[in-house]
């Protein structure tokens, strides 16, 4: 995870699993890195200290070396970008898969882009284009003329542009988004982002809550970018997206994923740090963080047992 002084706890879903986890008699740590040593997983970590809600998190001033014989599970909640030293602790824990138990799996996770696993299911998502050339980005706009234009990589509403082919300043666009034509970047037929964006968390491939994430200043609904949240239901379409995802999910090992559904596409699979269950909380006046530890719980004795 990033950082434990960056959590913010009246926002942060890392944070209530961290705070149920210890209140069902858990130890949490903080992993600050990972290595190898003569073939064994070696982990640094802090150990979290119990907190009460709404305070923040703090961790022990000692690092403790782990290894898989002390752990039960990892979770892997870091926010993108997915650089270098991300995919690298990726294939670490993922070689030593066998000794120790990951939500989500890593392989999982290193294979799931969160915008470009999308475009596994074209019946679902909006036309999309991915690409770093200008002439094709120029020709999918001006066949579908209102366009979101957005990074890879990116998170929170960072660098979504929504262009036609009429502005002015497109060529600029294009260019800063690909980084001068190096980067592929997804450029995608606008839909209706009037009625919001909505947020549902998947817990075992099962809708575990859902909300809507609407600004009524622009296109980009994400909460870093001015969004807030209203409260939804599961529609029977939703439900439809997700039953159309859910073996890819299962396969992967990817148990714990939020996806974005703007009006009735798929947009997004976030696997990195899916967040939003304190605002479903909130909204609904659930705890669904106990679900959560729950099947967390449930998880780890399944798999010691096999």
């Amino acid at each position: 995870m990033d950082d434990p002084s960056t959590l913010n706890p009246k926002k942060d879903t890392t944070y209530l699993i961290i705070h149920e986890s210890i209140q069902q008699g858990h130890n949490a740590y903080f992993i600050k890195d990972i290595g190898i040593n003569n073939n064994q997983l070696v982990i640094n970590a802090k150990r979290i200290q119990p907190f009460e809600l709404n305070t923040p998190i703090t961790v022990h001033q000692k690092t403790d070396q782990l290894t898989h014989k002390s752990i039960d599970i990892v979770w892997i909640r870091k926010d993108p970008p997915v650089n270098d030293a991300y995919m690298r602790d990726l294939l670490i824990f993922q070689q030593f898969e066998h000794q120790i138990k990951c939500l989500n799996h890593p392989l999982g996770v290193l294979k799931t882009n969160e915008k470009l696993a999308a475009t596994l299911f074209p019946d679902i998502t909006p036309d999309t284009l991915i690409s770093q050339n200008k002439t094709d980005i120029i020709e999918f706009i001006d066949q579908f003329h209102a366009c979101i234009i957005k990074p890879l990589n990116g998170y929170g509403g960072t660098g979504i542009y929504k262009v036609s082919k009429k502005d002015t300043n497109l060529d600029t666009i294009i260019e800063t988004s690909s980084q001068n034509f190096t980067q592929q970047i997804v450029c995608q037929k606008a839909v209706n982002h009037a009625n919001g964006d909505k947020r549902i968390i998947l817990l075992n491939q099962k809708p575990l809550g859902a909300i809507n994430r609407i600004n009524p200043n622009g296109h980009r609904n994400n909460f870093m970018s001015g969004g807030h949240a209203e409260k939804t239901n599961i529609t029977e379409n939703d439900q439809m997206i997700i039953n159309h995802i859910a073996p890819m999910l299962k396969k992967n090992g990817l148990n714990f994923v939020g996806i974005d559904i703007i009006d009735g596409h798929l947009i997004e699979i976030n696997v990195t740090s899916p967040t939003g269950i304190q605002e479903i909380n909130h909204l609904n006046h659930t705890a669904i963080e106990k679900d959560i530890v729950k099947s967390m719980e449930q998880y780890i004795k399944e798999t010691t047992h096999a």
